[in-house]
């Protein structure tokens, strides 16, 4: 297994569940509580990417974070499922020069979600009106922050339907963790009571004490060729002293995260894949997606009493609204979700202010011009650069632009008086990576087949959210985990003859 994040993580714990000896190579170290996502972010890679202006600079960030646990250990918690349309874009947005359509549909996919929700501690509840039906989550919501009871009451004035955020958070004793203390920001630190869901606590922590071995401090250099068909194991980097390791396998597993598995994909050159590894079609890397987003932030004064007001430790998000997730008026006919998202550090403001911060994210369509490719320059282990050439469609600018002003609207029946926009810098990088490593039926516009292995390959598989045709419009951990549930079932009955019982 390469990659210890929200899909390897899920992955290497249900075949280790099913008694493989699973071995787990990761690139970055172990993260302690106090060790922040600034901290971590700060000693990443980079990788080239265009400005604007059409000029170069190495200050792409290529890794949601790198570590071991991923993402998942600094993320806020939103658990969202994706909507019927997420697997079925074509529907609205019409053919495009890759498939939108997923190979799967959601209701295949509602046993596995199901599952990570039961496996992650899912708080939620309400009525979102865009799922066909509601999760029965298994925790009653978080605390309504102040400022996420304004976006509630806003909202529903405006005929809306709001409803609590799901998140990966534990509102009460869960599976041995703590609930939520709201001390600090969930977006900053690892949680040190276990009450977010990471990937670490729940899934990489429980298999580790059952016998899975985890490597940290290892990079995947390239995987190796057996013969014509199959792959027999990969070569690794440590990253402290730059001596390399073997490891051999029956079968290797990929979770490094989009742009990281496209680019180790690309590295595994080999006369019989000169191009690399599962790209005989010049597919891998391409239709890159990062998601589109964008906050509105609004100003309000209040009545209040009482000292000064800080906001921010705690849950990031209280309040959610789909209602223009599929919208007539919107370019193509599709919008976004406009959540609740409090600030990264804590804000203290005076008792009668209030600030309300609202995140907004539409899926960008993917194109197979916007690609992860290797670049001239080598990086300290001899390695090819990594190249993120990425431009957003205009009709997905126009649609961010769409939800932004509905966003505005909402702030603006919240009674704020002021209100302005932060860019997320999404073209960056993004914690949201897809699409690089498609999953479809067609090896001329897909690089895995449904169950995730690459094309041409009996014995290689990708995981993560670049095998996603189509990037949706919600947060993707969750769904990034479901898929990968299923292509660890699907690994352990076609080569195994195992039905694996993944109850807790």
């Amino acid at each position: 297994m390469i990659g210890s994040g929200a899909s390897g993580a899920i992955t290497a714990w249900a075949l280790q569940r099913a008694g493989l000896d699973v071995v787990v190579v990761e690139q970055g170290p172990f993260v302690d509580p106090w060790v922040s996502y600034d901290d971590v972010e700060t000693v990443a890679e980079t990788a080239w990417i265009r400005q604007d202006s059409g000029l170069w600079e190495k200050t792409g960030n290529p890794w949601s974070t790198c570590n071991v646990g991923g993402g998942t250990v600094f993320f806020g918690g939103a658990a969202f499922r994706y909507r019927p349309v997420d697997f079925d874009a074509e529907s609205r947005l019409g053919r495009s020069d890759l498939p939108l359509r997923w190979p799967w549909t959601v209701d295949e996919l509602d046993p596995y979600y199901e599952f990570v929700e039961l496996a992650l501690g899912i708080s939620g509840g309400g009525n979102d009106p865009t799922l066909p039906r509601n999760p029965a989550y298994p925790m009653r919501p978080v605390e309504t922050t102040a400022e996420g009871a304004v976006i509630l009451e806003a909202a529903r004035s405006l005929g809306l339907n709001p409803f609590p955020t799901p998140l990966a958070i534990a509102t009460e004793a869960y599976h041995g963790r703590l609930p939520c203390a709201g001390e600090r920001p969930c977006i900053s630190n690892r949680c040190d009571r276990g009450a977010k869901g990471d990937a670490l606590t729940v899934f990489l922590d429980p298999a580790r004490k059952a016998g899975l071995r985890l490597f940290a401090g290892l990079k995947a250099v390239r995987l190796l060729r057996r013969d014509a068909t199959s792959v027999d194991g990969v070569e690794c980097v440590r990253v402290d002293n730059g001596n390399r390791h073997v490891f051999r396998a029956r079968h290797v597993v990929v979770a490094g995260n989009a742009v990281q598995s496209a680019a180790l994909l690309l590295r595994s050159t080999d006369e019989l894949s000169p191009q690399g590894l599962g790209n005989e079609h010049d597919m891998v890397g391409r239709g890159l997606c990062f998601k589109m987003s964008g906050y509105v932030l609004g100003y309000r004064r209040t009545d209040t009493p009482g000292g000064d007001r800080v906001t921010g430790p705690g849950p990031f998000s209280t309040a959610a609204i789909t209602d223009y997730y599929t919208a007539d008026d919107a370019p193509g006919g599709l919008g976004g979700v406009i959540f609740e998202s409090q600030p990264e550090e804590a804000l203290r403001l005076r008792p009668d202010e209030q600030i309300i911060r609202l995140e907004c994210i539409v899926p960008d369509q993917p194109r197979a011009e916007n690609r992860v490719s290797l670049g001239r320059g080598v990086d300290e282990f001899g390695l090819p650069d990594v190249v993120m050439d990425y431009s957003a469609h205009p009709r997905d600018r126009a649609r961010l632009e769409y939800l932004q002003r509905r966003a505005e609207g909402i702030l603006r029946a919240a009674g704020c008086e002021l209100t302005w926009r932060e860019s997320s810098y999404f073209w960056m990088g993004s914690t949201h990576l897809h699409g690089t490593c498609r999953s479809g039926t067609d090896p001329r516009t897909s690089v895995t087949d449904p169950d995730g292995r690459v094309h041409g390959l009996t014995n290689l598989m990708v995981v993560d959210g670049g095998v996603m045709p189509y990037p949706g419009g919600v947060n993707p951990t969750l769904t990034i985990q479901a898929l990968a549930l299923r292509m660890a079932r699907e690994l352990l009955v076609r080569e195994f003859g195992l039905d694996p019982d993944f109850s807790l």
